[in-house]
């Protein structure tokens, strides 16, 4: 005799109840119109009453209310994703590109610039935070907030997330200002990886007040955006991961402080808590900006060896003539090619020489011009040497380097 089919496991509940639509998610807060058990909002997965153990509907509960107390509306989120696309929209109107900025126009704007920003326009570390390079760069950043936003802000409170958010994105600027002085860096993305982060260093702590469901869900979500993005900026040279890891890093470490005090009551001991974070996170940031060297401005040190070379080149050909007409000597013409072409031609060459740290692009239009000027240098004192000498192939040689200099400054110029 065949024995009984067993019985199949009791309809959730929650498929059935229309009132469970009205639920939001416990992991990111939306509220399903049909409901289904996957969020579409974020992935998580509701438990099915047979397999839910015993309290977690309870804790489940105790959470949403914790949520709704500290944020009912997600409110700042949608503040800095407004400011974001104001910004946008005020450069469009003042005639800036709308997909691909000019340096220039982003500068003006308060892109952060390493010699920028350590020649005492430190308000850049703040400003880039909302300023976005291009159309498809803003809408990517506002997407992925609106995504993390509203929950870490439910999370830790409007307090707690405006500090993560500011400490963040502070600490991806001055991380750029540390790794890429001479790249212009701008966006939301350092602040968005410290809300992930933030998350991350949360679940980290170990705290009590998220169901060990959600908090899986949510790690594994958070681990997956991060993974995905760090591997694929280091394929991207021109993305700022020093940026993203510096707001990542702030963000851990203030989730992972702020965890332990997140009960719903007691708002003013968390308000406290989010103050002393911010000040403690603002100090070490400011130290680390204060300890940055200034950075060169190449396009100042360039402009400046530029002026350097006109001034050089009219006191050379103001000499020359008075050489041609016999009104200046051999030897008094060496002796004015020495002080007023050679000398300060050598101090501007060494100067440019002294600049490191440049992306490679700029670091190989350095090079050139310091082969170019190391020619033009020798040509200078070759012909002095052979005016003292009355050396008649020495001064070929020297008109030799000097068209060798010409044709290395026309190349320059293409």
């Amino acid at each position: 005799m065949d024995a009984p089919a067993p019985e199949p496991p009791p309809p959730s509940p929650a498929s059935t109840d229309p009132a469970f639509a009205t639920k939001p998610c416990p992991a990111c807060g939306f509220v399903q119109e049909h409901w289904a058990r996957v969020c579409p909002s974020c992935e998580y997965l509701w438990p099915e009453p047979h397999q839910d153990p015993e309290g977690a509907e309870a804790r489940l509960t105790q959470f949403q209310d914790q949520l709704a107390a500290k944020a009912p509306f997600p409110a700042l989120t949608i503040g800095i994703l407004c400011a974001n696309v104001a910004i946008y929209l005020a450069m469009l109107l003042a005639g800036v590109h709308f997909l691909k900025p000019e340096v220039p126009d982003l500068l003006t704007w308060g892109a952060n610039l390493g010699s920028a920003t350590t020649s005492g326009q430190w308000w850049r570390l703040f400003t880039c935070t909302f300023l976005h390079i291009g159309l498809i760069h803003i809408l990517f950043n506002m997407y992925v907030l609106w995504d993390i936003g509203r929950f870490v802000e439910r999370l830790l409170g409007s307090l707690g997330f405006a500090v993560v958010y500011l400490l963040a994105g502070l600490a991806g600027s001055v991380a750029s200002m540390w790794w890429n002085p001479y790249v212009v860096s701008a966006g939301a993305s350092g602040a968005i990886f410290g809300l992930y982060g933030c998350l991350i260093g949360y679940l980290l702590a170990g705290a009590r007040d998220i169901p060990g469901d959600v908090a899986r869900n949510l790690k594994k979500n958070a681990l997956v955006f991060l993974g995905y993005n760090l591997v694929w900026g280091l394929t991207q040279p021109e993305l700022d991961m020093a940026g993203h890891l510096g707001g990542l890093a702030a963000g851990l470490a203030c989730g992972f402080v702020m965890a332990k005090r997140l009960p719903a009551h007691a708002l003013g001991a968390r308000a406290r808590i989010n103050l002393q974070v911010l000040a403690i996170g603002f100090a070490i940031l400011a130290l680390a900006a204060a300890l940055r060297p200034k950075t060169v401005d190449l396009q100042q040190e360039l402009r400046r060896f530029s002026d350097m070379e006109s001034r050089v080149q009219a006191s050379y050909g103001q000499a020359l003539e008075k050489a041609r007409s016999q009104a200046l000597s051999d030897a008094d013409f060496a002796d004015l090619i020495d002080a007023e072409v050679i000398h300060p031609w050598h101090s501007a060459r060494l100067r440019l020489e002294g600049i490191h740290g440049v992306p490679d692009g700029q670091a190989r239009l350095l090079s050139r011009i310091g082969r170019y000027a190391e020619t033009r240098e020798r040509a200078w004192a070759r012909l002095a040497e052979a005016l003292r000498l009355r050396d008649p192939d020495g001064i070929q040689q020297a008109n030799a380097l000097h068209a060798d200099a010409d044709r290395q400054a026309k190349s320059l110029q293409e």
